[in-house]
């Protein structure tokens, strides 16, 4: 029991620097004037988003 505790505090805070991390670059990205820089926080901010989505899949499979 005390590893599933480990593991979801772990996890927890990787999904929060995630979740962080995709609305940092999405706010950058909405004030970028160069296309191409736009372009690739764009791509950052939902390579942030997929991970938000598996720093949320593994703290479900911790929980179960």
């Amino acid at each position: 029991m005390p590893e599933r505790a480990i593991l979801r505090e772990h996890f927890t805070g990787i999904l929060d620097a995630a979740q962080a991390a995709a609305t940092e670059y999405q706010r950058l990205a909405a004030s970028a004037d160069d296309a191409a820089q736009k372009d690739q926080l764009l791509r950052l901010a939902r390579d942030g988003g997929r991970h938000v989505q598996l720093s949320e899949r593994l703290l479900e499979i911790v929980n179960e």
